[in-house]
């Protein structure tokens, strides 16, 4: 009995099994990168907060805690859209604060709900007078998911945004804009007002180290499982010939 020997199924069957065992090595890599990371925004969340100032001269400032002291500009909000909040539509509350050294950030101070005609904007809750606001960089990811990408609205406060451009609201206040917001610690009132809801998501990566890890573990069980197909197929004897 011969044996079938194909060239181009071990062409095939290396070339999957190669690809398989790069992908599943890379997945290795992005584990040990990410566990890095988290450890790297844990170590600046535990940390004491820094100056506004301070956290503009850092290269990465996602997640450094930030204590800032000065005057938020409330009738020049924006309303950051398609958030949920416990299942129900809102937004994410962005108010300008311009610093006492004269540096300009958005403040995140919370969540408000959309209301049952979204052509009507929720109001936005004033705050006079100076404020000390504590909270943490938020760097938002450049990938941000977004229905449609549209211009900001021609004069009209509050600003609907699908995604935060601080080059293009900057532009439209007419200020240089922090590349962050600061995101309101959670039971800091702001003023005389309650705390809006702040459903912030803990600082984690999207896809955990041990997700990463199984996905590595499954791009290793398929290079197995091609190598173990082709050995099968190879020493699988020929239908007998009547010839």
């Amino acid at each position: 009995m011969k044996r079938r020997f194909s060239p181009l199924g071990l062409l095939l069957t290396l070339t999957v099994i190669a690809l398989c065992l790069a992908l599943s090595w890379w997945q290795w890599q992005r584990a040990g990168e990410k566990r890095a990371w988290l450890a790297d925004q844990a170590a600046k969340a535990r940390s004491a907060p820094v100056s506004l100032a301070t956290a503009l001269a850092e290269a990465d400032p996602d997640h450094r805690p930030v204590r800032v002291h000065g005057e938020l500009d409330s009738g020049r909000s924006v309303l950051l859209d398609n958030r949920t909040y416990q299942g129900v539509a809102g937004y994410y509350l962005l108010t300008p604060l311009r610093a006492d050294d004269g540096h300009w950030v958005l403040v995140n101070r919370g969540w408000l709900p959309r209301g049952a005609d979204r052509r009507e904007l929720p109001a936005v809750p004033p705050v006079s007078g100076p404020v000390t606001v504590d909270g943490t960089a938020y760097v938002p990811p450049d990938n941000a998911l977004v229905l449609k990408d549209t211009p900001l609205p021609e004069n009209h406060w509050p600003l609907r945004v699908q995604k935060v451009d601080f080059a293009a609201i900057g532009h439209r206040l007419g200020v240089e804009l922090a590349p962050f917001e600061i995101r309101v610690a959670p039971d800091q009132p702001l003023g005389d007002r309650e705390p809006l809801p702040r459903p912030w998501q803990a600082a984690t990566a999207a896809i955990s180290p041990e997700r990463h890890q199984a996905y590595a573990l499954q791009w290793l069980g398929l290079a197995l499982a091609a190598l173990i197909m082709y050995l099968v197929a190879l020493f699988r004897r020929r239908p007998r010939s009547d010839r």
